[in-house]
Order: structure tokens, then C-alpha cells, then sequence
């Protein structure tokens, strides 16, 4: 019969340990709440230029503040997406690469 086990393993990384990201762009979907917020905020922390890609904008500049206010320094910017809507979609990619001609270095799809 097979051993199971209810214990689990101690993390063996943190948000600490993410290099400096300053010079790279970062979006994250589904980033005003939870997971998507933790990561947004850490890599904002560790200097990369994040996009908080939300469906509800307002509460996207909410989250854009609160980051802002604990990251002094950080770089965040809101843009409208919704993944179910395919106009939303373009919209969201066009009017990205117009503020970040340099381009994606990378893309946390949490939504």
C-alpha cells in the first residue's frame, strides 16, 4: 500500500528572490486582486514597468495607487482588457504597444 503524507514542503522560493527587473515591461492579467496582485506588485517592487491589464479600470487605479504608495518609485499603468471580448483584446494590445514601443518582456496570464 502506497505512504501518503499531509505534510507540506516549507517553500523553497520567495518573492525575494526575483532578480531587479528594472528596464523590463511586465503585464499582468487579472491583477486587483489575489494572485495577480502579489505578482504585480512584487515585480513593480523589483523595478520591472507593469501593465495592470483589468477588466473595472477604477479599481485598477486603485490597485496602481496602493503599489505606488508601498513602492515608491514603481512604474504601473492601467489598461482596460477584458479576454472575453476579442475587441477588448486588440484594443488592449494596440493601444499597449503604442505606450511601450520597446516591447514585452513578460506576460503573466492570471486571468
Amino acid at each position: 500500500m502506497p505512504r501518503t503524507s499531509t505534510a507540506v514542503a516549507p517553500p523553497r522560493w520567495s518573492a525575494q528572490d526575483l532578480p531587479d527587473l528594472t528596464g523590463r515591461t511586465v503585464i499582468v492579467t487579472g491583477s486587483t486582486s489575489g494572485i495577480g496582485l502579489v505578482t504585480a506588485r512584487e515585480l513593480a517592487a523589483h523595478g520591472a514597468a507593469t501593465t495592470l491589464a483589468v477588466r473595472d479600470t477604477a479599481r485598477g487605479e486603485q490597485t496602481r495607487a496602493m503599489i505606488e504608495r508601498a513602492h515608491p518609485g514603481a512604474r504601473v499603468d492601467v489598461g482596460a482588457l477584458d479576454l472575453a471580448d476579442l475587441s477588448s483584446v486588440r484594443a488592449f494590445a494596440r493601444d499597449w504597444a503604442v505606450r511601450h514601443p520597446d516591447g514585452l518582456d513578460i506576460l503573466i496570464n492570471n486571468a
